[in-house]
């Protein structure tokens, strides 16, 4: 049997699981959001708190915004943009606001769901192949370079961190931008799909031959 399905059905379930994201939550996929939800999980019911007195009351959010607005800018200068805009285009008339604070926002839990799929989808797909067992270590080249006892894991502790602070600084993993980002054309995404996979073949061929 293969070890791997074909990439042309994988590369396919790929395209449907990330439409079928942004098409359900109209939000892009990223896997590292999701994990940031579930860590932050506790800043949901703040934000919940603060959003409450204006879900029912959109003028009170609009009088919330200029006040922060103002307090951000300065009176004067947003006087002189309002002003502007209306000198501008009186004809047009503005619309109320509509959408809620904080539309279309999921709970933690469901990225949760999200993240304990990704488990059992790879437990499954081990199942299928017939090699679905317990193993301690991450396959033969990464035990040559690192060993397996403390220096192993010493270095995923390391790598974890600095996993998480190039997706917070670039706002996103290789899914967020290399299947989300990518597939819409955004130039961030673009930029930083090359440097993951760039740094990434760059290093794994470094590791082949020095190892």
């Amino acid at each position: 049997m293969e070890l791997y399905l074909p990439w042309w059905i994988t590369g396919t379930a790929l395209s449907v699981i990330t439409l079928g994201f942004y098409i359900a939550l109209n939000r892009p996929l990223g896997v590292s959001g999701s994990w940031a939800r579930i860590v932050l999980w506790k800043n949901d019911k703040v934000i919940k708190e603060a959003e409450a007195p204006f879900q029912n009351n959109p003028k009170l959010f609009e009088d919330a915004l200029m006040a922060a607005t103002i307090e951000e800018f300065g009176e004067e200068t947003v006087l002189e943009y309002m002003q502007s805009r209306h000198k501008s285009d009186d004809t047009t008339p503005v619309k109320p606001l509509t959408r809620s604070v904080s539309p279309n926002r999921s709970p933690w839990t469901a990225h949760l769901v999200f993240l304990i799929m990704l488990v059992l989808g790879g437990m499954l797909g081990a199942y299928l192949r017939g090699d679905l067992h317990i193993q301690a270590t991450l396959g033969e080249l990464h035990t040559s370079l690192f060993g397996s006892g403390i220096g192993s894991l010493m270095m995923l502790f390391f790598g974890g961190i600095m996993v998480g602070f190039g997706t917070q600084m670039a706002g996103g993993c290789t899914s967020g931008h290399g299947l989300s980002g990518f597939s819409r054309l955004a130039p961030a995404s673009i930029i930083a799909t090359i440097t993951f996979f760039g740094t990434a073949i760059a290093f794994s061929t470094a590791a082949h031959y020095l190892g």
